[in-house]
């Protein structure tokens, strides 16, 4: 797991100015339509888990809409801030996981959402099928990635000068996703592919939900797919 931990040390160090950074670079009402989007992908009943809720940008969006919220990550910076702003809600429940291999039961979470993990991640499948696991048959699984993908070449550029200016540069496994590609390893997953869309305001956001078939009993070898520690 050496690998993964050097991808979470990175994403500490970037705890305290990650949303002014994050706001900088994407633009602020490419979160807000990112926020929008989230908001009608959850019923009042799901049991949701989020795995790299990073400093709970989405959490608190996730959490107004959900019977409960069990938001996750490796860092401990990141989750030092996302217990600061999730402290209000009672339905929001904060604490350590690797979502490469979590702690949690098989088919338990009614939905997993990932918010701007899949594009930073060396071996994304592994965590898919993570998700897939945890989920109960039926369950969904949202993601959605920050991308320079569609944009034209100077929005492209202008992007990355932004990005590097705040962050430096950033770890290898980072990488442009597109809505084709998620939605290609949602499928190699086996993930039913419900909804794809791109976000275009200043930059662009890839937005996907995907269904754990429901005739799939809980369990079915998923645990197989689990990484060694």
């Amino acid at each position: 797991m050496a690998k993964n931990k050097k991808e979470y040390k990175y994403w500490s160090k970037k705890a305290h100015a990650f949303d002014a950074a994050t706001s900088h670079v994407v633009g602020k009402a490419t979160q807000q339509a990112t926020r929008l989007w989230i908001e009608n992908q959850f019923k009042e009943t799901d049991e949701v888990l989020e795995l790299g809720c990073g400093t709970g940008h989405f959490s608190s969006v996730v959490a107004g809409r959900v019977r409960r919220l069990t938001a996750t990550d490796r860092s401990i910076e990141m989750l030092g801030l996302v217990k600061r702003r999730l402290d209000p809600l009672r339905n929001a429940t904060v604490q350590m996981e690797d979502c490469f291999h979590t702690s949690f039961s098989d088919g338990v979470f009614d939905a997993v959402i990932l918010g701007n993990v899949i594009h930073i991640l060396g071996r994304p499948m592994d965590v898919l099928n993570e998700s897939r696991r945890v989920l109960k048959p039926g369950g969904s699984i949202v993601l959605v990635d920050s991308t320079s993908h569609g944009m034209a070449l100077r929005s492209k550029l202008a992007m990355v000068i932004r990005y590097l200016k705040k962050s430096g540069i950033p770890p290898k496994e980072n990488r442009v996703v597109s809505p084709l590609e998620v939605a290609g390893l949602l499928e190699k997953s086996g993930f039913l592919v419900e909804e794809s869309r791109l976000i275009k305001k200043e930059t662009n956001v890839v937005c996907l939900r995907g269904r754990r078939d429901k005739h799939e009993p809980s369990g079915s070898g998923l645990g197989d797919n689990r990484p060694e520690g």
